[in-house]
């Protein structure tokens, strides 16, 4: 008998223990699983993950319910436009919503995301209260002033007529014992973008200087400039046609060029309206124009100045779509005063999800490089070669990389603590 009572006693407490969870459980409601895809960068995850408790995110789109894509796009003013994409998976596979977010040029770090994940918020929440208790959700609106027909017929007025203006200065510099580096750049922008007309006028300089203190004693300076300056303007045509023109001049050291101009008209063809930009782009542009130099050294070609014909053709894609994205674009330019000196280049990126936590990410770009009129005559010294004081002359340019990633655990473990973070791992 002691023996049952002792029995007793312990499946009695074991009940006590495993009864309360059991209720705990029930009563706790299902979360909704969320994958979150940001390719382009700017989401701020840990802090979705704080700021969202009604959501439990995944590491893999397979575990999910739904699959938020968010693409970003520069804004005419500066800033940026997200397009969330919510694509349901599961009991939500027939569901889909789209939604945009509007970031202002010189937001901080944190507005961004705050308004990040705001949208994302709302986005979420009519796949959430199918998912768990729908009594614990609440809608709060910030109304305008003024009545709604007010607010609807308003028209927006702009005191700058859509003009931003930005300008740069950046400096630089490190040294050791025995060298040194200074670089010095500036730049100015103006642009007004609108539906139909885009304006932008850039102007850049740039200034860099190396020092090195040789083994004798001996003390070499070198020293680039470079200044550039353009203004283009861009008319839309249709939703998907457009037509512009650019002009630009400046000065390159480093390609041996006192002075050039330039001066192209183009047109530009999307297969996809360009409200669809965010998330996808296959553009085919042609441009037809002159170039003009002034060389500080007689080139290869024996010139010390010339005006030339240009034609220029750009085939260009982009997609970004759950399973992963691809971008890629071929580029050809030809002086048409002599069908030998031409740019056949070709660059591309793929980021493929293969399966559970595996992702493969490829990028390769080549060139033929034929157009290289600027160089000088003679060979380039080793202290030239070795500092990159000039261009040198190359028949070929190539460059690529390949990746894998896998991630494997946890599908749930979305616990934010960043202790100690800013002394590694």
């Amino acid at each position: 008998m002691p023996f049952a009572r002792t029995y007793l006693r312990r499946l009695a407490l074991g009940l006590c223990l495993f009864v309360p969870s059991v209720l705990r459980a029930q009563a706790e409601s299902p979360r909704l699983r969320v994958f979150l895809d940001c390719p382009s960068g700017g989401c701020d995850r840990n802090f979705f993950v704080a700021e969202i408790p009604f959501a439990l995110w995944t590491q893999d789109r397979l575990d999910s319910d739904v699959h938020v894509l968010v693409t970003g796009i520069g804004t005419g003013a500066g800033g940026t436009e997200y397009t969330m994409a919510f694509i349901g998976r599961r009991d939500f596979v027939t569901r889909a919503d789209t939604l945009r977010a509007f970031i202002p040029p010189n937001s901080t770090d944190d507005m961004r995301r705050r308004e990040l994940a705001r949208v994302l918020q709302i986005g979420l929440v009519p796949f959430a209260v199918r998912v768990g208790d729908a009594t614990r959700f609440s809608v709060h609106y910030d109304a305008p002033p003024g009545s709604a027909m007010e607010n609807a017929s308003a028209t927006v007025s702009d005191p700058w007529d859509f003009w931003v203006y930005r300008a740069r200065l950046n400096g630089s510099g490190s040294a050791e014992s025995r060298s040194s580096n200074h670089q010095l750049s500036g730049s100015i922008n103006a642009s007004r973008v609108t539906e139909r007309w885009k304006l932008s006028f850039n102007a850049y300089d740039e200034y860099r200087s190396s020092s090195y203190t040789l083994s004798d004693s001996t003390e070499t300076t070198f020293i680039l400039r470079s200044l550039d300056a353009s203004s283009r303007i861009v008319r839309s045509v249709s939703e998907h046609w457009s037509v512009g023109t650019r002009a630009a001049a400046g000065m390159s050291e480093f390609r041996n060029q006192d002075a050039w101009a330039s001066l192209d008209l183009s047109a530009e063809y999307n297969l996809f309206p360009w409200r669809d930009a965010t998330s996808r782009q296959l553009i085919a542009l042609v441009a037809l124009g002159a170039r003009h130099y002034d060389y500080d050294e007689i080139t290869i070609y024996e010139r010390s100045s010339e005006t030339r014909p240009v034609a220029r053709a750009i085939v260009a894609g982009e997609s970004r779509l759950e399973w992963g994205s691809l971008d890629g674009a071929m580029r050809y330019t030809r002086f048409l005063h002599d069908a030998k000196t031409y740019n056949l280049s070709v660059n591309g990126r793929a980021l493929i999800r293969i399966s559970r936590g595996l992702s493969l990410e490829v990028r390769g770009d080549a060139a033929k490089v034929h157009d290289q009129l600027y160089l000088p005559r003679g060979e380039a010294s080793d202290d030239e070669v070795l500092t990159r004081q000039r261009s040198l002359a190359t028949a070929f340019r190539y460059g690529g990389a390949v990746g894998l990633s896998f991630t494997f655990g946890s599908i749930y473990n979305t616990i934010v603590n960043p202790r100690l973070d800013d002394l590694g791992t």
